[in-house]
């Protein structure tokens, strides 16, 4: 048997907490609708309160009705500092800013003005706490734009230069005029705005365009005095010298490329007559020489005779006679060419030679005529620097008075952008997106609370709820669920007969206990008889089977499974003995022989025989020993221990096939730990749905004698009807049909 400690438990409880085991997605699968099984009431009663509170709401809150106005905003209209052909730039931050204005407090506190609502402040009116003061002006109006601004709704329309003002309010004619009010409020604020910014601009424009003029004025009389001074005659503002320059200037740079030019053409016929003489090349010859008649004519004879002499030299071979009278003409027309291009060459630097000296005497005519109008050109320097002061003054003051006399104009009849499109008018029908948004709240609240019941509920429900859980937290083999007892199982069992006065007779009752006889065809007594076949496949050795019951708490069923147990082996005609080892609390005693006067102290002790003490059922194969006490016994763990015990344990074997004996709970007392050395194997039963996992845990890591000698566990109490909830994967095998074909009623 596996050891249980912390560790182990939680490796074994970590894979059904993620859903993560090694059989692949299907398990996950039915664990969620195993969840979704056990918690949808929670969720489906969250929901119908939801909907219970979303009615109440529709039909207790007051209508409400939106009226919406529409303001545009003109980008293309005048701006005063917009340079020309300038627009104002469509970007969202400029819109936003809009908006912002829109709601702000300033335009919430002019629509207040403007329509008056201070002027009748409500009175005062008896609170919780008894009678109140009347609100001051200021926190009354502090109320009214908390409330405007509350019920106001601002948007852009996609990307329009278009802003939507609604107002709600349970009167229609009341939200048109809110929102027109504030579309009112806004306009007149961009007016006013403008109309500050214009008066400010006019103002100062005024100042500088007087400053201008004094300047433009004082500008134009330095460059009248300047001319006067310096016998400058009004020719365009330029005087003899400089043009005579500007001439030579000219003739100077046409010399320099005509010497340039001369020199290029030279240079190039003596590299091509160098390119020639070098290693006979005639290709400089055919390509790069400078084209005039008579080389024109040179070059298409070399031509001609070159193609022709490739052509007999291909056909004939170059040793002949014909090849080589051409080669020799060719010869003959490259030497003419040379000739012809040295001639040019010569001609060539004439003309080079007569460029270069007209470029030095004009050098020498502008350095002459540079050093006589030196003075000349300062004097003309410092006029061209008054007339540009001169003018650059006259079209800034131009410029400036043309802004001066825009921005009177906009002071005298001020435009703003924005203008109303549409005014709002009362709504015919009541606003349902508001309310809609409620409900939909509403709704969406109820699921994620239920949902989170549902997910408190299962996550602190920290109990045994299927056979695979058991397994997997405790690490032991589950033998069987038993089925919970319902009260009418039995009605139409056998009636009770009390036994006789004097009889030794087990007490009979209807319930569980006795299932086995009464309704043998039951799942309780299919349970019963799993349990026996555990203990014959486990315990296959020679002699009485000693089989213990024991349980974490008390109540869990442990003695009514103890009966039905021996009951059930009884059935099967073997001779059992039922024990009543409870010496605290002998619950099974009083359940079966209330009226007994010895039990098995008074055998042990030797003050009673066995026979004498024993009682039996009809059959006379199930024998039960009970358990007389006289007040609380609180040396019983003693008693299990002592050697007198285990003499009369010893004593039964030899007479009975199978000893069940039922035990005291592990988690209140320690009886149950001293009774290793007299029992063969223990049963484990568990309360379904009410035995917390980490009690059973901490009750069997404390009694290792009793886990590692356990048959399984026995899961007790199991609600059938419920079980298919928490084993999704097995829950077609709880089917009451499947079990009718083999004749069970139940």
């Amino acid at each position: 048997m596996l050891q249980l400690n912390k560790d182990r438990r939680l490796s074994s409880f970590e894979p059904e907490q993620t859903g993560l085991t090694s059989g692949s997605s299907a398990q996950y699968i039915q664990m969620v609708l195993g969840f979704a099984r056990r918690q949808a009431w929670v969720v489906c009663i969250a929901i119908v309160l939801a909907i219970a509170a979303a009615t109440s709401y529709v039909l207790l809150v007051p209508a409400t009705y939106k009226a919406t106005a529409t303001v545009g905003i003109d980008t293309t209209k005048f701006q005063l500092f917009q340079p020309a052909g300038e627009l104002i730039i469509d970007t969202s931050s400029a819109v936003e800013s809009q908006l912002e204005i829109l709601k702000s407090e300033k335009l919430a506190l002019e629509v207040i003005k403007k329509l008056r609502l201070t002027d009748s402040i409500p009175a005062a009116h008896a609170g919780w706490f008894g009678s109140s003061k009347p609100p001051s002006e200021f926190a009354y109006t502090r109320q009214l734009v908390a409330v405007l601004q509350k019920h106001l709704t601002v948007k852009r329309l996609g990307i329009a230069w278009i802003i939507e003002i609604s107002y709600e309010s349970r009167d229609p004619e009341q939200a048109a005029q809110f929102a027109n009010a504030f579309a009112d409020a806004y306009i007149a604020d961009q007016l006013d705005s403008k109309y500050q910014a214009t008066r400010q601009a006019s103002a100062w424009l005024e100042g500088r365009v007087k400053e201008m003029r004094e300047q433009t004025m004082a500008a134009q009389h330095a460059v009248v005095e300047f001319k006067v001074k310096n016998g400058i005659v009004d020719t365009g503002g330029r005087l003899m010298s400089e043009q005579q320059l500007s001439e030579l200037n000219g003739q100077l740079l046409t010399a320099r490329g005509q010497t340039s030019e001369a020199k290029a053409r030279l240079e190039r016929v003596n590299a091509v007559v160098q390119s020639a003489l070098s290693a006979d090349n005639s290709n400089a010859l055919v390509t790069d020489v400078p084209i005039n008649e008579p080389i024109a004519k040179l070059r298409s004879q070399l031509i001609e005779l070159t193609n022709k002499e490739k052509e007999w030299s291909a056909k004939f071979g170059s040793d002949h006679l014909a090849v080589i009278n051409l080669h020799s003409q060719a010869k003959q027309v490259r030497s003419a060419m040379i000739d012809e291009l040295r001639r040019v060459g010569e001609a060539f630097k004439s003309d080079y030679d007569l460029a270069l000296r007209r470029e030095k005497g004009l050098e020498t005519e502008v350095a002459q005529a540079v050093s006589q109008s030196d003075s000349s050109t300062r004097n003309q320097v410092r006029l061209r620097e008054l007339e540009g002061t001169a003018t650059s003054t006259k079209e800034l003051y131009d410029n400036l008075n043309k802004r001066y006399l825009e921005s009177v104009e906009q002071k005298s009849f001020p435009v703003t952008e924005a203008r109303v499109i549409t005014r709002a008018a009362p709504a015919l029908d009541r606003e349902y997106k508001s309310t809609m948004k409620i409900l939909a709240g509403i709704l969406g609240g109820g699921i994620a609370l239920g949902l989170g019941l549902a997910f408190l509920r299962e996550f602190t429900d920290n109990v045994f709820r299927s056979v695979g859980q058991v397994e997997r937290q405790l690490q032991m083999n589950c033998i069987t669920p038993v089925p919970l007892w319902k009260n009418d199982e039995t009605e139409n069992g056998p009636s009770l007969v009390p036994p006789l006065e004097g009889e030794r007779k087990l007490m009979r009752s209807k319930g569980p206990a006795w299932a086995t006889v009464d309704s043998p065809l039951s799942h309780h007594a299919e349970a019963m008889r799993s349990i026996k076949l555990a203990i014959d496949l486990n315990c296959p050795g020679k002699g009485a089977k000693v089989i213990g019951m024991t349980s974490s708490l008390p109540r869990e069923g442990k003695s009514t499974v103890a009966i039905s147990l021996a009951l059930t082996i009884a059935a099967a005609g073997a001779k059992v003995m039922l024990l009543d080892f409870d010496l605290r609390n002998p619950a099974l005693t009083r359940s079966l022989a209330s009226k007994a006067k010895v039990g098995f102290l008074d055998v042990i002790s030797g003050r009673t025989p066995l026979a004498d003490a024993v009682w039996s059922d009809q059959s006379q194969y199930l024998s039960f020993l009970p358990t007389i006490t006289n007040g609380l016994f609180v040396q019983s763990n003693e008693i299990m221990g002592a050697q007198l015990t285990k003499t009369f344990m010893d004593q039964l074997r030899e007479e009975y096939a199978y000893i069940i004996v039922d035990l005291p709970p592990l988690a209140p007392v320690v009886d149950a730990k001293a009774t290793t050395h007299l029992i063969d194997a223990y049963l484990f039963v568990v309360e379904w749905g009410a035995t917390k996992v980490d009690v059973v845990e901490h009750a069997l890591s404390r009694a290792p004698g009793i886990s590692e000698n356990a048959l399984g566990i026995v899961l007790n109490k199991v609600n059938m009807d419920r079980l298919y909830k928490y084993d999704g994967e097995n829950r077609t095998y709880y089917v009451n049909k499947h079990y009718t074909q083999y004749g069970y009623n139940q």
